[in-house]
């Protein structure tokens, strides 16, 4: 009985928050990231720092850090789904590809790296960039109410929620109490192109490098704005917040990607989380 498993959804989350608070392993199964997401979120993880003896200051390190991992997360399935609906385009926009077949081949690239790499070029990052840019936006003005989607403005969001169902791409968060930190694992249902992992690298490694002159927020200054391009700007917000907690996110924070998924790890250490000194 003690491994039974109990689903809750939404608010009943925070109906049995006291109850689940008591367990040592939480696993979520988010579709987007909502404000009632986020808030369910953050009533877990506070519970949990409470249980632990965290630093009140220390919630903030690790909660924004844990949004800009789910943020990401969400961006990619919103990326992936457009790459992969702009290149099935492509490949039967000159009407010589059957649908049927167009899809098997999309298939195949999809499956492939050094074709999915090499599609990733011939698609127009800049294009995905700015359809993904402009689906959370037009979400964010509909969840806000504070402004009126126009027609064409509604009929878009309609699509791509189509789309987004049609590929029906996940977002798992796995949150572990072990006996010397607070684990995290985030899990996407789509890969990181090999470009943007290389360039991710890149941009850790050089905010690494500022970080042990003890200069890491000078990384966002604007000069280095160009390199962080993709999910870069959310990894350098989430490493940030390791070293404001004294801690090298090269140590305690990983990304790794497959063919089909890219998972983050974060690792929280209960002695940096309980220390009182920032």
């Amino acid at each position: 009985m003690g491994n039974e498993k109990i689903k809750y959804k939404g608010t009943e989350i925070i109906e049995n928050l006291d109850q689940l608070i008591q367990k040592d392993y939480f696993h979520f199964e988010l579709k987007g990231l909502t404000k009632s997401t986020r808030d369910i979120v953050n009533e877990v993880v506070q519970g949990i720092l409470n249980r632990v003896g965290a630093n009140p200051l220390t919630s903030f390190h690790l909660f924004s850090g844990l949004m800009e991992a789910l943020l990401n997360a969400v961006k990619a399935n919103t990326r992936f789904v457009i790459f992969q609906d702009e290149l099935l385009n492509k490949l039967t926009s000159q009407g010589q590809t059957p649908e049927e077949e167009a899809e098997e081949l999309l298939d195949i690239i999809l499956e492939t790296e050094p074709l999915r790499d090499a599609m990733q070029r011939y698609i127009v990052p800049n294009k995905i960039k700015k359809v993904v840019q402009k689906i959370l936006t037009l979400s964010d003005k509909k969840r806000s109410k504070k402004h009126n989607l126009s027609i064409d403005e509604k009929e878009f969001l309609t699509i791509v929620k189509e789309k987004v169902k049609k590929y029906d791409l996940k977002i798992s968060m796995k949150i572990e109490i072990r006996p010397a930190s607070v684990y995290i694992r985030i899990r996407n249902d789509s890969p990181i192109m090999g470009m943007d992992l290389n360039r991710i690298r890149k941009s850790r490694e050089r905010h690494a490098e500022l970080a042990k002159q003890g200069n890491s927020a000078e990384f966002f200054r604007p000069d280095f704005l160009d390199e962080k391009e993709s999910a870069g700007f959310g990894i350098a917000m989430i490493d940030e917040g390791f070293y404001n907690l004294g801690l090298d996110p090269l140590d305690c924070f990983d990304i790794q990607t497959s063919k089909k998924t890219t998972t983050v790890y974060l690792n929280y250490p209960l002695e940096a989380l309980q220390k009182m000194e920032f």
